[in-house]
């Protein structure tokens, strides 16, 4: 990067890395990635142009979808990279400090919870799982009168057989849902659930009624993935899809315990792009609507 006022992206918070990890690798805009670190800690940035990242800045930005893309591609390599060598807590998307003084004393401030975090999620990976209305079950017949009916029942009898198809193919993914998180979370350090996705959100047909993210250990992935695959198969009449593995994107906040929740239903449509919070580390990976945060000055 050449002149200019600079401000520092944060990508993650992981321990203490060998300076060969970060060797070669290249963040937003084509930046060094380095290390700031505090104690045990390690927050790990790029600088990047303040004036390219000002708050007023991002807010104009994050409507530029070809330029989200392109950051959260590379926001997504650098922590991928990362997560295959050591326990890392994703920032979320667009996360920006003044300076690496700043970035030192969050570090420092947040640094209990950070480490406790890190401890959590020590050797798991985070998988999604979504289960989804199957179209073709759900599919209306066509709404119109036959020809010369005059008395309109024959578009009523239509009408009501359409609803009735979409209620009965919405009832059978929520049980379907509902066996399979309940046998998933059984496998599971933690899950998050997130809201239902629309189908414009995730390019594919039908209605979400279960998004929900799993912390896995290493030593069950296996068993997990079998699982999986068992439920997905005996699974007729909905749509069921895995991501993963993931860095723990869902689980670098609050800790939520492994609890069944009931699938949801009605809720607004998701957006969880790949997450995070604030100064904390992601939230809901499963990827949706980023946020950004920035203390650069504009």
């Amino acid at each position: 990067m050449s002149g200019g006022v600079t401000a520092c992206y944060c990508y993650a918070v992981t321990r203490a890395l060998p300076e060969e990890e970060l060797a070669g690798l290249r963040g937003v805009e084509g930046a060094d990635v380095r290390q700031v670190v505090h104690d045990d800690l390690v927050a790990v940035v790029s600088p990047v142009a303040a004036e390219e990242f000002g708050e007023a800045a991002l807010r104009r930005k994050l409507e530029d979808l070809d330029w989200l893309d392109r950051v959260a591609r590379a926001h997504s390599a650098v922590v991928d990279a990362l997560a295959a060598t050591a326990t890392t807590l994703p920032f979320r998307l667009a996360t920006v400090y003044l300076d690496e003084d700043r970035v030192r004393q969050v570090l420092r401030e947040r640094r209990g919870g950070f480490a406790a975090t890190l401890d959590r999620i020590s050797g798991c990976s985070e998988w999604g799982v979504k289960v989804s209305t199957d179209p073709r079950q759900a599919s209306a017949p066509p709404a119109t009168t036959a020809a010369g009916d005059g008395s309109g029942r024959s578009y009523l009898r239509r009408r009501l057989a359409a609803r009735n198809t979409r209620d009965d193919a919405w009832r059978q993914a929520v049980e379907a849902a509902r066996d399979i998180d309940r046998a998933l979370t059984g496998l599971a350090e933690a899950r998050r659930q997130h809201r239902p996705q629309s189908a414009e959100l995730s390019g594919r047909p039908g209605e979400n009624v279960l998004n929900v993210a799993y912390l896995v250990a290493g030593a069950r992935s296996e068993e997990f993935l079998a699982h999986f695959a068992e439920l997905r198969d005996a699974a007729g009449g909905c749509h069921v899809e895995l991501t993963g593995p993931w860095a723990p994107y869902s689980f670098a906040t609050d800790e939520q315990p492994a609890t069944g929740e009931e699938p949801a239903t009605d809720e607004e449509p998701a957006t969880d792009m790949g997450p995070a919070t604030d100064e904390e580390p992601a939230t809901d990976m499963g990827p949706d609507e980023p946020a950004a945060r920035s203390e650069a000055a504009n």
